[in-house]
């Protein structure tokens, strides 16, 4: 995958990254520990052909803008019902201000808009909406968490930056965190083994989208204060995890 970053094409380049095999295994345990935990989980990509690849590859649903208005509904009902088995969705960019789901509360980010500010506090405004039910959490306790998937040493590490600066100046913390996979039996997590990232590669290698057809159109992307979020009531961790 290292080698292959040094294609001429952009696109190219930011899939091979977001595809990042050591990426969907972090995907996967976040997915995997916050479901045990009877969360309800957003994994956002802004990329379809990565989204179609996660969703597919760990047998969830997931919604883009093709996506007919009745599987659309019929996923989301799922979702926000406490006794449903669908707590995660794979979501592109329409899940930034088309679609309410408040019972999220948390967030995987496996790819995003460049550097979008706006993008970063629509999403985080995502799960720090009042959930019905939710009590206030224990003191060091969080309710609701926000993490951004990042490939090092790829383009991808400078618009991150970007991004947790603003939420900087917007009064929150992150933690940066290299080893999430430390001390787990890899074998378990899909793309762990080198026959299948080799498979991977040569999927991503082989993608030839149709002109404008490898992301959606941008939507409207609301600010945090149109959400009416409210730092002093947000009880949130977010965690950029370098793979």
């Amino acid at each position: 995958f290292r080698a292959s970053l040094r294609q001429e094409k952009a696109h190219k380049r930011e899939l091979l990254w977001v595809l990042n095999p050591n990426k969907f295994m972090a995907c996967q345990f976040l997915m995997e520990f916050h479901e045990a935990r009877g969360d309800k989980v957003l994994v956002f990509s802004d990329d379809i052909f990565a989204l179609r690849e996660y969703a597919t590859k760990l047998n969830r649903y997931f919604i883009y803008g093709a996506t007919s208005h009745q599987e659309r509904t019929d996923v989301l009902q799922a979702f926000k019902s406490p006794a449903s088995s669908v707590n995660t969705v794979f979501i592109s960019r329409i899940g930034d201000n088309s679609i309410d789901i408040p019972e999220a509360n948390v967030i995987i980010q496996v790819d995003s808009l460049a550097g979008s500010r706006r993008q970063e506090a629509q999403r985080l405004g995502r799960i720090l909406r009042p959930k019905k039910g939710a009590g206030a959490p224990a003191p060091g306790e969080f309710n609701a968490f926000f993490y951004s998937l990042v490939s090092t040493d790829t383009q991808e590490m400078f618009h991150s930056n970007k991004r947790q600066q603003f939420l900087i100046d917007q009064g929150y913390a992150f933690k940066v965190v290299k080893n999430l996979l430390a001390g787990q039996d890899l074998q378990r997590f899909a793309y762990s083994s080198w026959d299948e990232q080799c498979t991977l590669l040569s999927k991503v290698m082989a993608y030839a989208p149709a002109k404008d057809a490898a992301r959606e159109l941008p939507d409207e992307i609301e600010g945090a204060a149109a959400l009416g979020v409210s730092r002093a009531l947000a009880n949130v961790t977010r965690t950029q995890g370098s793979l």
